[in-house]
């Protein structure tokens, strides 16, 4: 091998190292794994949030079996609002429609909420749409560490989150959920 072959070769090795082994000082080596698994070395969404202890994952694992509860709750808080459109008469840019209404006025069909597009109804679930949809995604990334008590404890969270807001949803199927 002569000089120019040795010095490529060189480089191609440092950049090698470079690219898998991003050490951190603390005993961590920083690479994505593509599979399951159990260490307490993670970084989750961020730089900022490493994780180099079981006490810190443990942490972390709180903070996101949190988040998947409360993201069950924005589902709910969604649809309940929706549901109380179809009840209240308010907001005078949201009509609403029932179907096989009889002579007597009394509907026993199900009520079609239509919000024009700036009433204050449509402009808050545009807001929370685009809140659900951020966490839906936010979460999905958590998932996609692929570590298995950050796994766990998210969909424990969304478990958990569903046992206190489920049982008051009006639909099985959820139409809104992004990542399902």
């Amino acid at each position: 091998m002569n000089a120019m072959e040795m010095k490529v070769s060189d480089v191609s090795m440092h950049h090698h190292d470079h690219d898998h082994d991003h050490g951190h000082g603390d005993g961590c080596m920083s690479s994505h794994a593509m599979t399951f698994h159990v260490g307490v070395c993670q970084e989750i969404l961020f730089n900022g949030w490493k994780t180099t202890t079981g006490l810190e994952l443990f942490g972390s694992a709180v903070a996101i079996f949190l988040a998947g509860v409360l993201y069950e709750g924005l589902k709910y808080y969604r649809e309940a609002l929706h549901t109380k459109a179809t009840t209240a008469t308010g907001d005078s840019q949201v009509n609403i429609t029932k179907n096989e209404c009889g002579n007597q006025g009394s509907c026993g069909g199900t009520a079609v909420v239509k919000y024009s597009m700036l009433s204050i109804g449509h402009i808050i679930q545009t807001l929370l749409h685009f809140v659900q949809s951020t966490a839906s995604y936010v979460l999905m990334l958590v998932f996609m560490t692929y570590n298995v008590w950050l796994c766990l404890a998210l969909v424990l969270g969304l478990a958990v989150g569903y046992f206190f807001f489920g049982w008051r949803k009006t639909t099985v199927v959820d139409v809104t959920e992004h990542c399902q």
